[in-house]
């Protein structure tokens, strides 16, 4: 496989002819036939089908088009040139005139015509350190960074492709957010046209002045949506591959782990010291240690002398949790259990002898189940239960990108060793997600699963959370954390986020409190670190770096119930999580900014990503004033140069923003949803109107489906001289709300449900100085 060579449309024979009544098409002598179809709300799927050169559909996940069928938005003619239209008829996006679509052999490619105005973003997150994607030759195909790559390339540069897939572009013209969706688990690419002169030494690699997908063999499926904004587009997206379940509100607490941590001894001491230096902490991560001579599924019992379960219930005191590492690979050893069985079952892929397939990873000689087949996939799910069972309470889904060491995994086979390996390694991650979901379904069916996997793909959203894979601690992975969260976040994978701090290598005082400022609102929290590197716990450092540390991993607790809110949104609606300026804010340049991010819609955050640098240039978004969380004043939009010594870092508050905090500083991990107060970020002189839906349930079953829930929904209104709030409970099926109402500023009069209220003044510690607000009595 090479990661830089890309198929080339001047080998490629495209449509000579097409009949749009019957879909069929000439390409040479084969007669593929195109499946066209239209979608309410902007929503087009293209399909080509030819059972000669494809098989039907391999993807695990089937894609899920809400809206229903419509008839004349795409406009045809000969020789397949395509036109999509928008909702009002106009023309949004056109395939190249005569070389819309082409084949060469299996693979295929779509082209589109592009204005030269065009931006592009998406890509699933590429380690690129940059958001708009311009002048960009892609690869999808799941990677083992560390074993792939060189050191001396994945220590501080660009690596491409990563561990993840999704072959996906968000491409902004004039008028329209146009996203592409290659909806094949093959081995895909993507080439969009730039003008960036500084990627080019000779001529050929600049890129065509045309949009350029496709895929080396699979089934051609491409999936097209216009939208009015970004927001729009990437809630269509992540409607169609699959909004997040609601987690566990334990999973977007703070988690600690480390390779090195073996079992029991050090479980219950971790436990210990968050208890003794007050820190929340709602996870603690076993990696390779746990494990019984690599034999997945198979802990030691000199880690566990009496097994997880009693270890379970001593952290289950505190509300943690034990989240062990799982990896796909299975000892090559009769008399263990799990590879005997999986050979009675046939469950293995195979080579093209019609062997199990057999590389080289941690047991040494290792065979991988064939997640592509059903019962492979119920096949570990029994095993899964078993596991979740034994006590512990989640699962790290590691090494399934496939990993498979210094063997070429080329050589291993899917469906019974029927089909090449291309075909599904992409999706191969996809497939251990929905397996151990299952299987921890099956063990406690009322309460949801959490799962995090390093691979992953198209439809990965429905099953697990992210993390962006191995990095190092430096300020190359903590600059390019952020490019790569973002961009996985508008690309259909939310829930994600980086080992904080750097997997390899040592982060110091200054590295590791900056990777915490910058990361502690990601969707996902973890710090991990590498064995045989320096101990990267709170109080690993000085007391005075422990106590920042500490202050911010408080701090997340307490905006839990904020968080929490987004989580909801996303389940319901799609929304993102994470988000660049570009998302909220239509403003020219803010594709630029790379330091800078959005947490839902309400909190700006503008980390340090450069070692020694206490001032930073920060740039407010929009035309109203943003609430600085440092000084407890209100800054003007624009550009400006603040301060950020630490233990400080800039952080906003939108205009207008109602924010459901805990009104305590949390010391432990409990969040109490039913009594936030809401901190009113209004102005002196705001007049406007902001309405917030809070919702709120046990954090942790499927009681809410039943009904177990209560919604509230929350309007403010500013007058000349006073605030109205005024609350309509929607569902009151987990009981009442008992919110307190905080306000930033006390120079007008503030009226609750028409009841005139008082303001007692309050400290709240954000990311600076405490600041005084004002609690309605």
């Amino acid at each position: 496989m090479f990661f830089s060579k890309y198929p080339h449309p001047a080998n490629f024979r495209f449509v000579e002819d097409f009949d749009p009544d019957s879909g069929s098409a000439k390409v040479g002598q084969r007669n593929p036939r195109v499946h066209l179809e239209s979608f309410e709300g902007g929503i087009f799927r293209v399909v080509v089908r030819d059972e000669r050169i494809w098989k039907p559909d391999p993807s695990l996940v089937k894609l899920e088009i809400p809206g229903a069928p419509r008839t004349n938005h795409v406009c045809v003619e000969s020789a397949f040139d395509l036109t999509f239209l928008d909702d009002s008829g106009s023309p949004a996006l056109a395939t190249t005139p005569g070389q819309g679509f082409g084949l060469c052999g299996n693979a295929h490619l779509f082209q589109f015509q592009v204005p030269f105005e065009a931006q592009f973003f998406g890509l699933g997150g590429k380690w690129l350190n940059r958001l708009e994607m311009s002048g960009v030759r892609t690869k999808f195909w799941n990677t083992d960074v560390w074993s792939d790559f060189h050191w001396a390339q994945w220590g501080s540069h660009e690596i491409d492709p990563p561990y993840f897939s999704t072959p996906y572009v968000a491409m902004k013209t004039p008028k329209h957010w146009i996203g592409l969706l290659l909806d094949n688990p093959a081995t895909t690419f993507i080439q969009t046209p730039g003008r960036d002169d500084t990627r080019v030494f000779v001529e050929w690699q600049r890129t065509l002045p045309r949009l350029v997908l496709g895929s080396e063999d699979g089934e051609p499926r491409l999936v097209v949506m216009v939208a009015d904004s970004l927001a729009e587009l990437t809630e269509k997206l992540q409607t169609i591959v699959g909004k997040t379940p609601r987690p566990p509100i334990w999973s977007i607490g703070f988690h600690q782990s480390r390779w090195g941590y073996g079992g029991h001894k050090d479980l219950v001491d971790l436990d210990r010291r968050f208890e003794k230096y007050d820190i929340p902490c709602s996870g603690l991560w076993l990696d390779l240690d746990y494990m019984d001579g690599f034999r997945i599924f198979q802990t030691s019992k000199q880690q566990f002398p009496k097994g997880p379960g009693e270890t379970a219930a001593a952290l289950a005191k505190n509300d943690r949790r034990i989240v062990p590492i799982i990896d796909p690979g299975v000892k090559q050893e009769a008399g263990y259990r799990v590879f005997d069985d999986g050979m009675k079952n046939g469950v293995f892929c195979r080579n093209v002898e019609g062997q199990p397939y057999v590389g080289l990873v941690w047991p040494g000689e290792t065979v991988f189940p064939d997640f592509t087949q059903p019962k492979v996939r119920d096949w570990w799910a029994g095993y899964a239960k078993e596991f979740r069972e034994s006590g512990f309470g989640a699962a790290w889904l590691d090494m399934n990108d496939p990993s498979t060491g210094p063997v070429d995994p080329t050589g291993m086979l899917f469906n019974d060793g029927q089909e090449a390996h291309a075909l599904h390694r992409n999706q191969y991650a996809l497939g251990m997600q929905m397996a151990t979901r299952k299987g921890f379904l099956l063990a406690y069916p009322e309460e949801r699963p959490f799962l995090l996997s390093r691979s992953g793909f198209t439809g990965t959203s429905r099953f697990s959370a992210i993390w962006t894979g191995d990095n190092v601690s430096n300020e190359f992975y903590l600059r390019h954390a952020i490019t790569t969260s973002l961009g996985m976040a508008i690309s259909g994978l939310p829930f994600n986020g980086p080992d904080v701090g750097g997997f390899g290598g040592d982060a110091d005082d200054e590295l590791m409190v900056r990777w915490v400022q910058a990361c502690f609102l990601f969707p996902f929290f973890r710090n991990h670190s590498t064995l045989g590197s320096r101990n990267e716990e709170p109080w690993a450092y000085r007391a005075k770096t422990r106590s920042v540390i500490g202050h911010f991993i408080q701090l997340r607790y307490r905006l839990l119930p904020y968080l929490y809110q987004l989580f909801l949104r996303q389940e319901a609606r799609g929304e993102a999580l994470l988000r660049p300026l570009f998302h909220d804010f239509d403003q020219a340049g803010l594709e630029t900014v790379l330091d800078e991010f959005l947490v839902g819609p309400d909190i700006l955050q503008a980390p340090v990503v450069a070692m020694g640098e206490y001032r930073r240039e920060v740039l407010l978004p929009g035309d109203q004033p943003w609430f600085d969380a440092q000084t407890g004043r209100w800054k003007k939009p624009g550009k400006s140069s603040v301060s950020a010594l630490l233990p400080a870092s800039p952080l906003y508050l939108r205009s207008g923003a109602v924010i459901p905090i805990q009104r305590r500083q949390p010391t432990d991990n409990h969040v109490d949803l039913a009594r936030p107060a809401l901190l009113c970020a209004l102005p002196a002189d705001w007049k406007g109107h902001t309405v917030l839906e809070y919702e709120f349930d046990d954090g942790l079953s499927y009681g809410y489906e039943k009904g177990e829930r209560t919604r509230v929904r929350i309007e403010v209104d500013g007058r000349k001289d006073t605030v109205e709030v005024r609350t309509v409970a929607l569902e009151e099926g987990f009981g009442a709300l008992e919110p307190e109402f905080w306000f930033v500023e006390n120079d007008r009069h503030v009226k609750v449900d028409g009841e005139a209220k008082s303001l007692k003044e309050t400290s709240l510690a954000l990311t600076g100085r405490k600041l005084t607000v004002y609690a309605a009595q």
